[in-house]
């Protein structure tokens, strides 16, 4: 009786601590513009992200856009009420985009987790490198690459556009980056 309840009570501390130690993520790296914050760490084949702005709207990131937000992965993500919400989209036109999902792909989203306290939202997540999905293209970690950032003001659809938008070049394994536009 006594090795089931001490086998029951570590695997709930185990259940218990493995969110917490998902959320205290040391980030590698992190590049600061304007109101926004992007921090990132890859790790093996995946990426872990943080991604924090003021605005109690939604934060997105997109990884390799072309032309504007066209041929973009672009994750953006919500917190209401308390809740997390993150979508995997595709830049599907210059100044648009459309969940994965809707498209025909999968949400490629792990790990989604999110708070927003005093005016600053902040999610996080991790992505694979490589999903093998139509509507994401691999991320590099070596060489430059570019992102774009972008945050809603004070709505939590991801149908609202932006006040605020900005596009980098990076590396993501050294942390390098310069501003583009």
């Amino acid at each position: 009786m006594k090795k089931n309840y001490l086998t029951a009570t570590l695997l709930t501390l185990m259940f218990l601590l493995i969110p917490l130690s998902l959320s205290a993520m040391d980030y590698k790296h992190t590049l600061e513009a304007k109101d926004m914050q992007f921090s990132w760490t890859i790790e093996g084949d995946q990426i872990h992200v943080k991604l924090s702005a003021k605005t109690t709207g939604w934060v997105a990131i997109g990884f390799d856009p072309e032309n504007a937000m066209e041929g973009a992965n672009i994750i953006i993500g919500a917190v209401k009420d308390g809740k997390v919400k993150i979508e995997d989209h595709y830049g599907d036109r210059k100044r648009g985009h459309t969940s994965d999902e809707e498209l025909g792909g999968k949400n490629n989203v792990l790990n989604p987790s999110g708070s927003e306290e005093d005016g600053v939202t902040t999610i996080s997540f991790t992505f694979p490198l490589d999903t093998g999905d139509k509507y994401d293209k691999p991320i590099h970690p070596e060489g430059t690459s570019r992102v774009m950032m972008a945050y809603g003001a004070g709505k939590d659809s991801f149908k609202t556009r932006h006040p605020y938008r900005t596009n980098y070049e990076i590396n993501y394994s050294t942390g390098e980056n310069k501003k583009i536009k």
